[in-house]
Formats: structure tokens, sequence, C-alpha cells
């Protein structure tokens, strides 16, 4: 006997803020991993404030924003998509009554088997952006998106999963164990990582023993470290690599994920040990655990860490996490006040003022520069009214008391 496992999950995403998001058609943001199924795929959403830039896709004078669900392998290829079917559905929660909240499927049924095999499907026109608060649907700048999907592969397709080139969820746990294995047995390493400072005794943490051949095919600096050069002394046989910006836990977590692209389930939950994983992998350009460091920090965004994480993503370069976090500070200026009395801010305005400004500017943007034909006077003064005059004045910071010709005389002598 066989049968087909159905998976049907769902989870919801709040957006904070969706008024300040970019106005740019095609501009978006992603949810991150909502949630995943066995066979290794995982589900989230795509969201345009801005919608797309197709002309059909206005609605009258209104935008349309759109919403997209995805779906994606774990480690970020595309194989499994090719052969898993899933039915997703997108829910835009009513804040005031959910009774009515608006549900869209986001395939079209006549079309659905070949709809349910692209990564990325859903509504361009989703709803009118100018109707969102007016009808409960968005509440202090705040949008709730739900995402329901159903999800499996066909019994036939099942079967190749495991005899084929593709991976079955059972195949794949093996081979993570496999390498996990690998990784704790040091007969055939040959590279020794050594992670942190010495102590006040000289004494430093043991040596982790890895393979270097793992290691430069998981990152491009080891790769470059250990066969990029002859002279190195990383690439010398039994050679000792220096980690001391990284404490041992750290670097044994960041091992673990050269070896097996996994990262337990406790470890996500201590930010601070995903701060410091960010690090490593921006450090060593292992992109794959940087986007999954990136989908975890940026729905972690709140008032007390917010301040933090901007300064550590403008330090790094981390441009997701960067805008996320001016985002969320600036959405609202009762929140942007919270943040002010954070430590964290207060560190961020000793440290880095240049941020400090930034923020200003985006809560408050500057006024554009006036040009020389503003500055220039017109022709007869004399024939302006004395409102006109003011207005003239104002434009230039001078003061508008006095009378008709004080005003005139005033605008005269600072042209």
């Amino acid at each position: 006997m066989s049968r087909v496992q159905l998976h049907q999950k769902a989870a919801r995403w709040r957006i904070e803020g969706a008024p300040c998001l970019s106005q740019k058609p095609d501009e978006y943001i992603d949810s991150g991993s909502l949630f995943d199924i066995p066979e290794g795929a995982k589900f989230g959403i795509r969201f345009y404030w801005g919608g797309k830039s197709v002309e059909e896709r206005r609605h009258g004078d209104g935008v349309l924003i759109s919403v997209m669900a995805w779906c994606l392998e774990y480690d970020g290829r595309f194989n499994l998509c090719k052969q898993l079917m899933w039915r997703p559905q997108l829910v835009l929660i009513n804040q005031v009554n959910e009774d009515k909240s608006y549900e869209r499927c986001s395939f079209d049924e006549e079309h659905g088997q070949e709809a349910q095999k692209r990564n990325l499907v859903g509504k361009w026109d989703f709803y009118e952006r100018s109707k969102l608060a007016k009808d409960g649907f968005m509440v202090d700048g705040v949008l709730v998106l739900e995402l329901r999907v159903k999800a499996w592969v066909p019994k036939a397709q099942s079967h190749r999963l495991s005899i084929g080139t593709e991976l079955s969820a059972d195949t794949a746990t093996a081979f993570i164990a496999d390498w996990a294995a690998l990784m704790k047995n040091p007969h055939g390493s040959d590279i020794s990582l050594k992670a942190g400072i010495p102590n006040c005794d000289g004494t430093v943490a043991q040596p982790l023993r890895a393979h270097r051949l793992v290691l430069a095919a998981r990152s491009p600096v080891f790769q470059q470290m250990f066969f990029g050069a002859a002279d190195m002394a990383e690439a010398a046989p039994c050679a000792e690599v220096c980690l001391s910006d990284m404490e041992p836990p750290v670097a044994k977590l960041f091992l673990e994920f050269l070896y097996t692209g996994k990262v337990e389930s406790e470890t996500w939950a201590d930010e601070d040990a995903v701060c410091h994983l960010l690090s490593a992998g921006h450090k060593y350009e292992v992109k794959s655990l940087v986007e999954a460091c990136v989908a975890r920090l940026v729905p972690g965004l709140c008032e007390e860490n917010v301040a933090e994480r901007l300064m550590m993503a403008d330090l790094l370069g981390i441009q997701q996490i960067r805008d996320a976090a001016l985002e969320f500070m600036c959405a609202f200026p009762v929140r942007l006040a919270s943040v002010q009395s954070t430590e964290g801010f207060n560190r961020l305005s000793e440290q880095r003022p240049k941020l400090a400004l930034q923020i200003m500017a985006k809560m408050v943007p500057p006024a554009p520069k006036r040009s020389a034909e503003t500055h220039s006077l017109p022709a007869d003064l004399s024939s302006k009214t004395v409102v006109q005059l003011k207005q003239l004045c104002s434009d230039r910071g001078l003061s508008t008391s006095g009378s008709k010709q004080a005003l005139i005389s005033r605008l005269q002598e600072s042209s």
C-alpha cells in the first residue's frame, strides 16, 4: 500500500510601518521562511508595497499592492520545486473584523499544475493600497498577511526522489549525519582552527580539527587561504588557522554549518549567537549562512535591539538588515522616541553619529535646495501685495514684520 503525504501549514506575517516601505514598483520585502516541510522545501511571502511596474496594474487612481508566495528548497537550490506540488492561499487579515479578511487563491485553477511548479506565485493586483486603512486591513501602519499551503510530492515522482539524482528526506538526513560524523572524527583532518584569544595564563581553547577541502568548498576565503598561494602559512601541511575574533562556541557552530548546512533550533533562538554567526559568515563569505541569519534577525527587530542591529548591519555592509532597521525605527514618531531611550541608541549616537543623521533625514526629509530662479527677485517689487512680499521674505529666511516699503528694502538688501 502506498499513499501521498499531504502537508497543510499556515503562518502569519506582521508588517509594521507599511506606509514607509518603498513605493517604487518591483521593490519588495521578504518574510523569510515562515515554515517548511520534511521534504526540505520552505515557504514565505514576498510583498510589494509599490506593486508592479505595469500600467495595467493600476486601478483608477490607486496603486494595487502585490503579494506573492514563494517556495524554495532549504539549501537554496531549486531542484525540489520542480517536483513538489503546492497550493498556496494568501490572506489579508482584517484587523477590525477578522471575519472580513480578504482571501485570494494565488494560482489559476485552470493552469494549476503548471502554476504550482513555479517557485513564486501570487497576485500582482492583490488589493488597492489606498483602501487598506479605510477597509480595516491596515491599523497604525500595520498589515498582517497569512500564508496557507498544501504541499505534496506526487507518488510517481516520490520514487524517483529516492533513487535518482534528488535526495529524499530520509536520504538527506542520513547525508547530513554522515558529514556531521566526518567533522567529529579527527582521522583524515589536515587543518586546525584555533578560536578565541589566549587566556591570562597563556592557555587557549582546544583546537577544532577540520578538512581543508571541505572548508575551501564552502568558503571562498578559505579557498584562497589554502590553495591561492603556496607561500601562505595556512597552505602548509598540518597548518593552523587562527580565528581570534571568534569565540570557541561560535567557531564550533560555524564549523558545523560548513559541514552540514544546519544550525540547531536552540541557536536560532539566541539572537546574540545569530549575530556572531552572521559576522563569521560575512567574514568568510559563506553566503548561505549570511542569508539564513538575515532571515532570522529581520523579523526579530524590536525597540530594544534595532539600534544595535543597525550599527552591526552598517559595519558589515548587510543592506537588508540596514534598510529594515531604518524602516522599523522611523515608522512612527512614538516608536523612534522609545528607541532613543535605549542604551543601544546612546552607543549609536556616540560611536556612529552619521547613522543618527541618516535616521533624522529619513524621519524628516530635508527640504529640496532652492534653484537660482527661486532666489531671484521679481523685477517690480512695488507691484506685489504685502502678503506676497512677506512670502518672499519668508522663503529667504528674512523677517516678515514691518511696512510694505520696509519689506521691499529688506528684500533688495538681501539680493
